[in-house]
């Protein structure tokens, strides 16, 4: 055979070579993109519960104000009622001028 032959030949062979590294290069790219698709679905999975206990937790803190808030208000109404009762009591007694 002659150079250019063997040349060729050699040639062939590296390019075969070269598309089988590729099509194994391609195999592993895809294989590790599933791979990082389930940690990312993984991921957004565990961010949406734990941002679901937050929004739980912060519902029945915000719930537990308002019911405080209701008591104190409560209170409060029940406070001044009294006052404008005992008021009204000591004005009703007062001699008026």
């Amino acid at each position: 055979m002659g150079r250019l032959t063997e040349d060729m030949t050699r040639l062939c062979g590296e390019i075969q070579t070269l598309r089988a590294n590729r099509e194994d290069l391609k195999k592993e790219v895809a294989a590790e993109t599933r791979a990082r698709q389930v940690e990312v679905i993984g991921s957004c999975a565990a961010f949406a519960e734990a941002l679901a206990r937050k929004a739980n937790g912060a519902h029945q803190m915000r719930m537990a104000f308002l019911g405080n808030l209701k008591h104190s208000v409560a209170a409060q109404t029940r406070g001044v009622r009294e006052d404008l009762e005992s008021v009204r009591r000591v004005w009703g007694r007062r001699p008026r001028a």
